[in-house]
């Protein structure tokens, strides 16, 4: 089956507010998927249909297994392991609320519920497979009127989210956003995750049409970190993927990652986790 993603932009509104869903994804997970977080504004609402896995999150371990719900908003690190006798099956929507334009919380309230939830885990109780198979379908089908079909699903869909959250929890508002800075967002997120080998701060700026200058002020602003910190997270979240589910020699792993030398690697690793790549792989053991 693998994984079937569909990279789109449809906008919808939901309670006054403007929600924008640039991605849907479905599939069977065989792969971790590194330590990662997103930008102002950035959610990511992962559904558990199959198989079993663990999630780690701000530091804190989380089952995996079918019927989890779970949702990490901004700032919220967070990595996924799967089963390697039972890999994950699950969907994934990712999408950006614009902070800007949201009433205030009285005209707006349940807008403004969701987007101080930046984190969410527990059992799905109010049956939102039925309305991601639809999604899902609408996407595929391209019938007749589907973008409004698929509006109003993910209208359906936040509801259902919504009454899943147990209680409020009151966090910080979030800073507002342009749409431009969503999608640079995402595209920084995505260059981190999948480019860990050959990271470099002036392809990044290309990837997002800035300067490297202003890259860096964007890094800042967004994630409170600058290029060199968020490389070395990238290598090392990708070197603990690569140590606990492959069996490649370290040399090999430090050549994957783009390190010069594996002394370079191990070195760095250490600094980084306090213990040693082949220290790290014996404990997994």
């Amino acid at each position: 089956m693998g994984v079937e993603t569909f990279s789109i932009e449809v906008t919808f509104r939901f309670n006054h507010a403007l929600f924008r869903v640039e991605s849907i994804s479905r599939g069977i997970l065989e792969e971790s998927m590194p330590e990662h977080s997103h930008g102002h504004g950035n959610y990511e609402i992962h559904y558990i249909f199959s198989g079993k896995g663990s999630a780690v999150i701000d530091n804190s371990f989380y089952s995996v297994l079918p019927n989890t719900l779970y949702v990490t908003g901004p700032h919220v690190i967070h990595s996924q392991t799967p089963d390697k006798e039972d890999p994950l099956t699950e969907y994934c929507i990712y999408l950006s609320l614009d902070t800007k334009n949201i009433p205030d919380s009285k005209k707006s309230p349940l807008a403004h519920f969701f987007l101080n939830q930046v984190f969410w885990y527990g059992q799905d109780n109010q049956n939102v497979l039925p309305v991601l198979n639809q999604i899902f379908h609408e996407l595929t089908a391209q019938e007749l009127g589907y973008l409004d079909q698929i509006r109003a699903l993910l209208c359906q869909f936040i509801i259902a989210l919504l009454r899943n959250y147990k209680q409020t929890v009151n966090f910080p508002t979030l800073s507002a956003q342009t749409t431009l800075s969503e999608r640079r967002s995402l595209l920084i997120e995505q260059y981190f995750i999948y480019e860990y080998a050959t990271l470099s701060l002036e392809s990044l700026a290309n990837r997002i049409g800035l300067s490297p200058r202003q890259t860096q002020r964007f890094l800042r602003e967004h994630y409170g970190k600058t290029f060199s910190q968020k490389k070395r997270e990238s290598k090392m979240a990708a070197a603990l993927q690569l140590l606990s589910s492959s069996q490649e020699s370290i040399t090999s792993i430090s050549e994957k990652l783009g390190f010069s030398s594996v002394e370079y690697f191990s070195s760095s690793f250490r600094k980084y986790y306090k213990l040693s790549p082949q220290e790290y792989r014996r404990r997994q053991t």
